[in-house]
């Protein structure tokens, strides 16, 4: 990337930029300008460099006033924001910025102020606190942002918002940005904004094309069970469940726990410590699993989240465009499960309508198939510890099980005792429901009304001949075609890894481009040819 401060654009080479993204490209150029911009733009599409580039390029970083003030809905969002622009003012040794919120001692907050910060991330009560204290003073600041402006009014801050601006300089440059549009922000723009420019870069209901979309009729009683089989079966890497209230995402959390998953949960009962420890831990990969509410995960910047699961279908719309765009981060692809009882079908109608995206019905799967799965994913982890690992300390112990049982059984055992072992009593059969035959009618007529413009008949289906057995995943071939060809992401859809096969769609019109692109190549080290496959053929998304 290119940036014209060599010391930001060097700390932005390090941190992955690779290009601006639609916001930033858009933003960018209007803030240095000097005008004020209403950026509305949804949660992870780079705002925070949008408006954090322009404000380290014009510090002054003689002055030991503060200049700038960043207002955040959330203790998490604040820190997040923070790391984010330490980040990219690596290497300008002078930048000081502070974050303050509220559940941590103010003492210690009021201990860093004595360094002189010209930036301060906060919250909007903790901010009023200190400026009651006279120890933050905005009356030279020339630079103000509202971040997830629209969550700080859903929150209750609106008097806490324009409390703190008019405590503050009059001549100052406001960036806003917002998920939504609501009058509210349109009231504080008309007030506190100097003929603000709006900048968009989505529409109010849409959501992002890299995120695969599915929702599973189930009753409330299995939604722990559908998650379960769902997580074996995607096997995901990082994985974000909602649920609508802070009990759900207890008992949720507990659930899970019992059944030996890698999880922990977030909302706004857990102290603030604990919460930023357990967003830690998600964030650096230590855990597998985060519950949280909505409230809790606003504004979350975790980018190699592969699932989000909603286990109660959001209560609004747009709640829904919120939640999935945490995963499918900008360039990358990603998974999102609803599971629908009886009671929320009128939700999921809302949500179609709404987002009038392309929301695919899907079943839950069999035990049938989550033991075929995780069987075949076993014998493929054997084979890697096979191929990759130093078993010699372990050959006394086999040739002493081998003088005394059959390989076949020695086998199993080792198999049984690696096995996840669950203390819940697990559900047979299928969970699957049909709760309402019409009902299903209509939302297979709006999800097909919504998605004419991607007929099927413009779309070729690919085979290769390859698959998990040779250590292939879906990520791993999305890459490689994006390497062998001039495709993108948002080219390439419905990748399926079987066994021994592998299946993905693009448009036909590069049909010919990957052909003669994907023809005897080698994956993984083993030579493969590529042909159309039989559209009729149904196969399973591992």
């Amino acid at each position: 990337m290119n940036y014209k401060n060599k010391k930001i654009e060097k700390a932005l080479t390090e941190m992955g930029f690779d290009e601006f993204t639609k916001i930033q490209a858009q933003t960018i150029p209007l803030i240095e300008s000097g005008k004020d911009i209403i950026g509305h733009s949804q949660t992870g599409t780079g705002k925070t460099a949008a408006f954090g580039l322009p404000l380290l390029d014009r510090l002054n970083y003689e002055n030991k006033n503060i200049q700038s003030i960043i207002i955040c809905p959330t203790r998490e969002l604040a820190v997040q924001v923070k790391t984010e622009i330490d980040h990219m003012g690596k290497y300008l040794p002078q930048l000081k910025t502070v974050a303050i919120y509220g559940g941590e001692p103010i003492t210690k907050q009021i201990r860093s102020l004595r360094f002189k910060p010209q930036i301060i991330i906060g919250t909007p009560g903790r901010i009023i606190d200190l400026i009651n204290r006279r120890l933050i003073k905005l009356h030279d600041i020339n630079y103000l942002v509202l971040d997830e402006a629209d969550e700080m009014l859903k929150m209750g801050f609106k008097e806490d918002i324009e409390t703190i601006l008019e405590t503050t300089n009059k001549e100052r440059q406001t960036v806003m940005f917002s998920a939504t549009m609501p009058k509210k922000i349109v009231d504080i723009t008309n007030r506190y904004m100097n003929n603000p420019q709006l900048v968009s870069v989505i529409t109010e209901n849409e959501t992002n094309e890299d995120i695969t979309q599915y929702y599973y009729m189930i009753q409330d009683k299995n939604k722990i069970e559908g998650v379960a089989r769902l997580l074996h079966v995607y096997n995901p890497d990082l994985t974000l469940i909602f649920c609508n209230t802070k009990r759900k995402v207890d008992d949720v959390t507990r659930e899970l726990t019992k059944k030996g998953y890698n999880v922990n949960k977030i909302h706004g009962d857990l102290k603030q410590t604990a919460r930023l420890q357990v967003l830690d831990s998600f964030h650096s990969g230590v855990l597998d699993i985060l519950v949280a509410t909505d409230v809790a995960a606003r504004g979350l910047d975790i980018k190699n989240v592969e699932v989000v699961m909603n286990f109660d279908v959001p209560e609004k719309a747009e709640y829904y465009v919120h939640r999935i765009g945490r995963t499918g981060r900008i360039g990358n692809k990603g998974y999102s499960f609803t599971l629908v009882s009886k009671r929320e079908l009128s939700r999921l109608d809302s949500i179609l309508a709404f987002t009038k995206s392309n929301i695919k019905k899907r079943m839950i799967p069999t035990p049938e198939t989550v033991i075929q799965v995780r069987q075949d994913n076993q014998l493929l982890e054997i084979e890697t510890i096979i191929e990759n690992i130093n078993t010699s300390p372990h050959l006394e112990t086999a040739a002493k099980l081998l003088d005394n049982h059959e390989p076949l059984e020695i086998i199993s055992a080792f198999l049984h005792k690696v096995e996840k072992k669950e203390t819940t009593e697990r559900i047979k059969g299928d969970i699957n429901e049909d709760f309402s035959k019409r009902n299903q009618k209509s939302r297979n007529q709006r999800s097909r009304s919504s998605n004419n413009n991607k007929n099927t008949t413009n779309q070729n289906r690919y085979h290769l001949n390859i698959g998990s057995e040779a250590g292939l995943t879906p990520k791993q071939l999305a890459n490689y075609i994006m390497k062998k060809t001039k495709l993108s992401n948002i080219d390439i859809q419905d990748i399926s890894v079987t066994k021994k096969a592998s299946f993905f769609t693009t448009h036909s019109k590069h049909y010919n481009e990957v052909m003669q692109s994907l023809s005897n190549v080698t994956i993984s080290g083993k030579n493969t040819s590529i042909q159309k496959a039989n559209p009729t053929k149904k196969n399973n998304r591992r």
